[in-house]
């Protein structure tokens, strides 16, 4: 583990249910020395992730708040989703939409219409939800790359069999395929009792999966009607399609703003 890993396994400590840390918790939780603890700790610190609020204890810090900002102004997933999603919310009229990206063996929900909802939703913004349960997730497992599969397989095969996804590795990629093949994902109390998912999944431009848009209802024992899934699909592709839009204006922008300077190779003694 190189040295700014261990560094940054001090914020992998903080959770909601053991938000402070005191700098001796950390050196005992951790296994580092109390100079290392010390010196990652005020590091921290000094960037404005970790803060002091006495005692010797320490909470996340400001800056998340700041880099939060940036990414609800400035992320471009956002900006395309924010584009469509209110109005495919308006045409459902009902539940809400959630949209999620991709984190390490997580989903992450990013955004939801609307923020204010009567159901007992418990993957809000910013709380991660397992890879194996929901059709949030399950839409995205079923879009990555082989290789990556295998590993999660491997890894996590005990928690792809509970989740009814196979215990073998044939089965799981098969379940995996059939999703794949519908566009779409539906499940039933999953995640939360009571409550339908209808998952489709959201493309960067070279084809790789980065998110997913789900809609999610209350479960009266109703059926899904097929142009609802069919819609999801259809948003998907177009926030795919307005993300790529985007990409393409700030790299022009860049061009346009930064041109590239040729590089010149330095010869030996340091001459032009």
């Amino acid at each position: 583990m190189s040295s700014l890993e261990r560094l940054l396994s001090i914020l992998d400590l903080y959770t909601e249910a053991e938000p402070i840390w005191t700098l001796e918790e950390i050196t005992l939780k951790t296994g580092y020395a109390r100079s290392t603890a010390y010196r990652y700790v005020k590091e921290l610190c000094d960037s404005g992730l970790l803060i002091s609020i006495g005692r010797g204890a320490h909470v996340l810090g400001p800056r998340f708040i700041e880099f939060d900002r940036q990414i609800r102004n400035c992320d471009p997933l956002l900006m395309a989703a924010q584009k469509i999603v209110p109005s495919l919310y308006k045409k459902l009229d009902d539940g809400l939409v959630s949209l999620c990206s991709l984190y390490g063996d997580k989903v992450l929900s990013i955004h939801q219409e609307p923020w204010a909802t009567n159901l007992e939703f418990s993957f809000t913004r910013g709380r991660p939800m397992p890879l194996f349960y929901g059709a949030t997730a399950k839409i995205i497992l079923a879009n990555l790359p082989e290789r990556q599969l295998v590993k999660l397989f491997l890894n996590h095969r005990i928690e792809i069999a509970k989740a009814g996804l196979g215990e073998e590795w044939e089965d799981f990629k098969e379940a995996l395929a059939e999703i794949r093949r519908n566009d779409f994902c539906i499940t039933h109390s999953e995640i939360d009792p009571g409550l339908i998912g209808v998952g489709s999944a959201v493309f960067a431009d070279d084809k790789k999966v980065i998110a997913s848009l789900t809609y999610i209802t209350e479960d009266r024992g109703q059926m899904i009607e097929g142009w609802i899934p069919e819609l999801l699909v259809k948003c998907s592709a177009e926030i795919t399609e307005e993300l790529a839009s985007i990409l393409v204006a700030y790299d022009e922008d860049l061009r346009r703003f930064s041109p590239v300077i040729p590089f010149k190779r330095l010869k030996a003694g340091g001459e032009k």
